[in-house]
């Protein structure tokens, strides 16, 4: 479904030759990879730091994977908005559907995708 979607997009910008364009979509799929990646180490960090790290240690560890998780969550959204002005710019449908300020939603979507472009990728 969003390989379908990110195809046409290319196909689509390609032709009228916007490559600044196309190097967006690369940063929405690498946006959304990068944020789902960040939520595995924080939720890695949170399963072992409490045993390798004590006290201000920990906190202070933690505090640090969560805003790491947040900024990447930040980029996305704003990749998001960005790609989807770009569709209707080109009259092409959304990639993302959702509300673009739901922040959970977003963050399902690039779980989605990159499960997607994992599960279909071409070896």
């Amino acid at each position: 479904m969003y390989r379908e979607k990110i195809n046409e997009f290319i196909k689509v910008i390609s032709e009228i030759e916007d490559s600044e364009c196309l190097d967006i979509m690369e940063e929405l799929i690498e946006s959304a990879s990068d944020y789902v990646r960040r939520v595995n180490v924080l939720e890695i960090g949170l399963m072992v730091g409490r045993y390798n790290k004590e006290g201000s240690e920990y906190r202070e560890y933690i505090e640090k994977l969560d805003k790491q998780r947040s900024n990447a969550h930040n980029a996305l959204i704003s990749n998001v908005k960005i790609i989807n002005r770009l569709c209707r710019k080109n009259n092409l449908p959304p990639i993302y559907r959702g509300n673009e300020d739901e922040r959970i939603e977003v963050a399902e979507f690039a779980q989605k995708v990159v499960e997607e472009l994992f599960n279909t990728r071409r070896l």
